[in-house]
């Protein structure tokens, strides 16, 4: 069964305002998702992740408008993460907010991990769904993209700028469009949704940095995280994501990252009815099937991103699960 990760409703922040822009009857929107107006106010108010994507495509098709995840992104600050985001704006430099966000984004969303990493001359700030939903849910990754990169620029000030953006979906509107929103050059069917930013931007000070503030802010967090009990399932999923690409999605070494033994990580999701294995089909099937449906990603790409030794192994694994090839999937589903 699809797990129900959760996400806080502030994250449609603005949603309302853009829709009566577009001409759109924004009340009649949101009740189609169960939402009102005066529950987009209640910042401890959830929803599946699933609904708040299906949301955001019902919103694009009923307005016209395939750039409605970009739109939504581009108008938000830092008050649509609710904690998070004073943990971010009193971040003393990018550094701090990148380690804040990798441990703490659970607060706000369950069914996303962000990590990032220096490669060369650039830093990667990458992006990993735990599940891939089964609906169309490229407006909320553009969502997600589009508010990353605007909340980068808000924190950063006058100093930021990209070097490139990464989607591993297909587009949805022409390419400029894409890159006059961006103001850099924007690239799809790629690996991994990426954010690339000069390395250089990671250690400068930030001019609005509170030390004191943002420890206070973060231990509240951790605080609420802690109520909320230990979700291992989302955590080792954000894990067999990040590792899948490398080989390295097995339970020894996942157990080792959490510091843990393999027996006691087995313990720990048998007590939330799940086992590593199955997690780790679940996911490279889901992953699989969102990205022939909506991407263009060359199959033996997608074979080796999803972590298998060729795409022999690949075809055999997605057939005994679908009873298709990879290519008959995708013709069908595309049809």
């Amino acid at each position: 069964m699809t797990r129900q990760f959760q996400i806080r409703v502030s994250a449609l922040a603005g949603i309302e305002r853009l829709i009566q822009a577009l001409g759109g009857d924004s009340d009649a929107l949101l009740a189609t998702a169960r939402l009102t107006r005066a529950a987009l106010e209640d910042e401890h108010r959830t929803m599946a992740i699933d609904e708040l994507a299906s949301l955001l495509q019902r919103c694009a098709e009923a307005l016209d408008c395939p750039d409605f995840g970009l739109r939504l992104g581009a108008g938000q600050d830092f008050a649509m993460l609710g904690g998070l985001g004073a943990v971010l704006q009193h971040s003393t430099t990018p550094q701090e907010a990148l380690k804040a966000v990798r441990s703490l984004m659970a607060f706000h969303n369950q069914s996303e991990y962000w990590n990032h990493e220096l490669q060369g001359q650039l830093l990667a700030i990458c992006r990993y769904d735990n599940f891939h939903a089964e609906s169309d849910s490229r407006q909320y990754k553009e969502l997600a993209m589009s508010a990353c990169f605007h909340l980068c620029q808000r924190l950063m000030g006058p100093t930021f700028r990209a070097a490139r953006l990464d989607f591993s979906h297909a587009p949805q509107q022409p390419l400029e469009h894409y890159r006059k929103h961006f103001q850099t050059e924007v690239m799809f069917n790629q690996p991994q949704d990426v954010l690339w930013l000069p390395a250089t931007l990671l250690t400068q000070r930030l001019h609005r940095g509170d030390a004191i503030a943002k420890a206070t802010a973060e231990q509240r967090l951790q605080r609420q995280l802690q109520r909320q009990g230990q979700d291992r399932v989302r955590q080792v999923s954000g894990l067999i994501q990040q590792t899948l690409g490398a080989g390295q999605a097995n339970i020894d070494h996942i157990a080792a990252l959490l510091g843990l033994h393999r027996r006691t990580l087995q313990r720990q999701l048998a007590a939330e009815q799940q086992d590593f294995s199955r997690l780790l089909q679940q996911i490279r099937m889901q992953s699989a099937c969102w990205q022939l449906r909506y991407s263009a990603m060359d199959i033996t790409l997608l074979a080796e991103i999803l972590g298998y030794r060729d795409l022999s192994n690949f075809s055999r694994a997605f057939r005994k699960s679908q009873g298709l090839s990879p290519q008959q999937w995708r013709r069908q589903h595309r049809e």
